[in-house]
């Protein structure tokens, strides 16, 4: 049986969602379904503060592993009347008897552990109600970021029939933070070309004619006006091969539709204002082909690139 190891979890990821994920996760791996415990602290009394999860897994020879999940949530005992379970005034008249307080914080003690135990089997009930809950989203509603990214791209009218822009379509969300960011572009090109890209980013200088677009005057001054007919500026632009096998000349035809597509689309929402996209496909692997004509006698070449 595999064992167990506690992963690495996000502190900002939401304490539902990452037992969700977690407990989905663990049941592929071992042959005996884990057994699921939970930790209620309560960040202090009678608040309701943020969760932090903390796992804890427990592997013991010829037992199911035991995952431990400890969280900054409120248990039931947490959320009721605090009068419910001792009186407010629990210490009134301890002033400077620090005897009697500490046997009277010993009994809050006590009863706040049995209020606990009391509680425990609710607040597991309550909380595995959430887990199911939070993997019916999971299933249904966040499977592949789609939910994020349709609520983003809403009125857009992005295109997810075409296959790229569907393929990149779950890296929408990233752009909140990291627009325009180098690893970011290349991984969501990645995902677009399943792998089979070489992605470049490249400086190249651009010549441009001079028009309302371009500022010629720098301050104001007429030292710095500028009257030459062209402008040069300086661009990034990623250029991608996409290494892709072309089958029939209507292939050739959907590749570049859906491809210019692509183009269009990256451009406008992961790129950087500045940047620019180039992208050329084709078969690299691509070798001459011997073939016997049927007609007539002899062996002709059949030869293409592929490129384009």
């Amino acid at each position: 049986m595999m064992k167990l190891s506690k992963p690495n979890i996000p502190k900002e990821l939401d304490a539902d969602v990452a037992m969700a994920v977690v407990i989905e996760h663990m049941d592929s791996l071992v042959d005996k379904k884990p057994f699921y415990t939970y930790e209620f602290k309560g960040v202090s009394e009678r608040t309701a503060l943020g969760d932090e999860l903390n796992l804890i897994i427990r592997n013991k020879q010829n037992a199911p592993p035991v995952v431990k999940f400890s969280l900054k949530r409120d248990s039931l005992y947490h959320i009721l009347p605090e009068y419910l379970f001792h009186p407010l005034d629990h210490y009134l008249g301890t002033d400077g008897d620090t005897e009697e307080f500490e046997k009277r914080y010993k009994e809050q003690e006590e009863q706040k552990e049995k209020a606990l135990t009391y509680f425990k089997p609710f607040d597991q009930y309550y909380q595995n109600l959430r887990i199911k809950y939070q993997h019916w989203l999971n299933e249904h509603i966040f499977s592949g970021n789609q939910f994020l990214s349709d609520f983003i791209t809403a009125g857009q009218r992005v295109d997810i029939a075409n296959s790229y822009i569907k393929a990149v379509y779950q890296c929408i969300p990233w752009l909140r933070n990291f627009r325009g960011n180098d690893d970011m572009v290349k991984a969501a090109l990645g995902y677009a070309f399943e792998g089979h890209a070489e992605i470049q980013k490249t400086k190249v200088e651009v010549t441009e004619a001079l028009s309302e677009n371009i500022h010629s005057n720098l301050n104001g001054t007429l030292d710095d006006l500028y009257c030459g007919s062209t402008f040069i500026t300086r661009v990034y632009v990623w250029k991608v091969f996409y290494q892709v096998k072309i089958k029939t000349g209507k292939h050739l035809s959907e590749l570049k539709q859906q491809i210019e597509e692509f183009s269009t689309f990256f451009s406008q929402w992961f790129l950087s204002v500045e940047d620019k996209l180039e992208i050329t496909f084709g078969d690299r692997c691509a070798f001459p082909e011997l073939s016997d004509a049927r007609i007539e006698e002899g062996v002709f070449l059949n030869y293409s690139t592929q490129l384009i």
